[in-house]
């Protein structure tokens, strides 16, 4: 068993999964076993209106490619391992869900309690007669 699993892994390094972004303006390649080996970037993505979102498009280009190699690469594990492989969806892979972002906690604000200052005397080191803190 040892040597097909020494076989599987050096066929995954070896094999190569592209993707690219939804937009298209970055591709992501990666091994078999979802290590990236390259990143292409191109040009209009770099200096067009919306550089701002260049990261997001290069985590889905990787996560795009690394889902590829996952589904190439099950099969493949499951019969190392005798685990029936579970049949591929039938319109390919599912559509990821943007995260969406938790709403915020509210929480009730206590009154806040003012303090008199009139009763301390801020030029001795001791409280007043009624002073309570100083």
């Amino acid at each position: 068993m040892q040597q097909h699993a020494a076989e599987l892994d050096a066929r995954l390094a070896a094999a190569r999964h592209t993707a690219r972004s939804a937009e298209q303006p970055v591709t992501a390649v990666v091994t078999g076993q979802g290590k990236l080996v390259d990143l292409r970037i191109d040009d209009r993505a770099l200096y067009g209106a919306h550089a701002q979102k260049l990261g997001l498009a290069i985590v889905e280009a990787v996560r795009n490619a690394r889902n590829e190699a996952r589904t190439a690469s099950l099969p493949q594990l499951n019969a190392l391992f005798g685990k029936p492989s579970a049949p591929p969806p039938a319109t390919g892979l599912l559509p990821q869900r943007q995260p969406v972002a938790p709403e915020p906690v509210r929480r009730p604000v206590a009154p806040a309690e003012e303090e008199n200052f009139e009763e301390l005397d801020f030029l001795t080191d001791e409280p007043d007669s009624g002073g309570a803190r100083w």
